[in-house]
């Protein structure tokens, strides 16, 4: 004879069982989909708003200014030469009369200060160095690059330099 379990109910038909299975699983999905928005509108929260269109990021960024996308470089010109002197001030004046004001003459920054870098022999070399700052339209990049391009190719041609270190930024919004 059977042993009866107080927690079974045999009173149930097959079918019925399969009924009731079939239930417990339907609300069981569709408790998972209702937790799962619910967990979804906590994580990423949907904003009721319409956005504002705008032509470029700087207008976003500094509304009512007019600012523009544009390019900043910096180059970097060591001034020792290599028989251990420096660029005069003279040479430095002479360089960016001739090779840099005809190629950006709606203006430039130009800062003095000091660094060090490795040589190719493996020195570490201190010296006085001059930071050409450039700001150019995002339009005319190619142009802009090429004209820096030049500028380095001129200077470590004429003062015997390794190289002209050379920094690019993403555009930056810029005003007038």
């Amino acid at each position: 004879m059977p042993t009866e379990t107080p927690f079974r109910n045999t009173s149930y038909s097959r079918p019925s069982l399969l009924g009731i299975v079939a239930l417990a699983i339907a609300i069981l999905i569709s408790g998972a989909m209702i937790g799962a928005a619910t967990a979804q509108d906590i994580a990423t929260p949907v904003v009721d708003a319409t956005p504002v269109v705008v032509d470029t990021a700087c207008e976003s960024t500094s509304l009512g200014v007019g600012a523009e996308p544009w390019i900043r470089t910096e180059l970097y010109f060591g001034t020792r030469l290599p028989d251990g002197s420096e660029l005069t001030a003279d040479q430095w004046a002479d360089f960016l009369d001739a090779e840099i004001t005809p190629r950006f003459p709606d203006g430039l920054t130009v800062l003095e200060g000091y660094g060090q870098f490795l040589t190719s022999e493996g020195i570490i070399v201190g010296e006085t160095s001059v930071v050409l700052i450039i700001f150019y339209p995002a339009e005319f990049v190619e142009d802009s690059s090429a004209a820096l391009e030049e500028i380095r190719d001129v200077y470590e041609t004429e003062f015997d330099q390794e190289s002209v270190l050379r920094v690019d930024s993403e555009p930056v919004c810029v005003s007038f």
